[in-house]
């Protein structure tokens, strides 16, 4: 069985349930706390014990997602103490505090961030990985889901009147996947700078699908950014993205030599196409089969280029012309077919 890794995002029901079991005292450190943890079984000590003693295997390492609290601190120290410090480490969220406004922007979006850049990384090192979303605020436990179902990983959770852990599968939970690489450049601009400001973000947002605002959110009315959705929106269809850059694609001697002959922006606007094609949200908003033709064509509308292609059994992408709208037309009168094209070479 691969090593696993769990993530598991940390509250404060020890020390709650130390201090009922302690005529209100609160503990004084770590050690007390996870002495404590020890003495008592995993269903009265903690909310992450209680999950933990259905979910834990022998092997897993933990890694525990604690608040930028002195409470979140010390229950964080105390699980690693109680687990052994071998096998667990403890990541820090900034801004997750008890400040209602700086929990929702600040300390959401670092809830969602850190999640992210976990999974990524335990993905590359090619280790199971797991989030266990019972202890902490309710809302880190809604975005901890959300995260990993976006991101097709098991999720976890048990309340406290439950005899059964709930395991949340990694379903095919997503987006507009497409509406996100038409205005990749915006998303990737608002995710990379930090918050903007108001007046610049509603000039980009010009023309751009309403759609967009739901995926933003201001603290002041001033500055704008991802809200803490919409940067788990963003960072997964990144993933998707990333995976879809892997899909070869090739170019019939056609589409070669059109494609050759383009210089300047419409260079750019092809290669923006020849990337999009890749992503198979995109391709199932924008492709189209047109009568008389044995192939798809995207995208659509009546200006700009167009890409005639195919799928191939193998898995990559057989561009069979490179047309501006009117030679399009032009192409699918004829009824063209696969087996006109040939001389396919790597589109890079």
């Amino acid at each position: 069985m691969p090593m696993r890794t769990v993530l598991v995002t940390v509250g404060t029901s020890a020390i709650s349930n130390f201090a009922r079991h302690n005529n209100g005292k609160s503990p004084a450190s770590a050690k007390e706390l996870a002495w404590y943890l020890r003495q008592t079984s995993p269903r009265e000590a903690s909310a992450e014990t209680n999950s933990l003693s259905h979910l834990l295997r022998e092997d897993d390492r933990l890694v525990f997602l604690a608040s930028s609290t002195e409470e979140g601190r010390l229950c964080a120290g105390a699980l690693r103490e109680l687990y052994g410090p071998s096998r667990c480490r403890i990541e820090e969220v900034p801004g997750l505090t008890y400040e209602e406004a700086r929990f929702r922007m600040r300390g959401l979006r670092s809830l969602v961030s850190k999640l992210v850049e976990l999974v990524e990384g335990e993905k590359r090192l090619e280790r199971e990985v797991v989030i266990n979303a019972t202890g902490g605020f309710k809302a880190e436990i809604a975005y901890a889901s959300l995260v990993g179902l976006l991101f097709r990983v098991p999720v976890y959770y048990l309340h406290e009147r439950f005899d059964q852990i709930i395991d949340l599968p990694p379903v095919p939970v997503s987006w507009d996947y497409a509406l996100l690489a038409e205005h990749r450049d915006l998303l990737r601009w608002l995710e990379e700078g930090g918050p903007r400001p108001a007046r610049e973000v509603e000039q980009r947002l010009q023309g751009r699908p309403e759609e967009l605002r739901l995926l933003l959110s201001s603290e002041d009315g001033d500055q704008v950014e991802l809200s803490p959705a919409g940067l788990a929106l963003f960072r997964a269809f990144e993933e998707r993205w990333a995976e879809a850059e892997r899909v070869p694609v090739y170019l019939s001697s056609r589409a070669r030599s059109a494609y050759d002959s383009l210089r300047g922006a419409d260079r750019s606007q092809v290669d923006d196409l020849l990337e999009k094609l890749r992503l198979p949200d995109w391709r199932r908003s924008n492709a189209r089969h047109p009568e008389n033709v044995d192939f798809l064509t995207a995208p659509g509308g009546r200006i700009g280029w167009r890409l005639c292609f195919y799928e191939d059994g193998d898995g990559s992408l057989r561009v069979l012309e490179v047309l501006r709208h009117d030679d399009y037309e032009r192409v699918l009168r004829r009824g063209r077919r696969r087996a006109d094209y040939s001389g396919f070479t790597p589109w890079r």
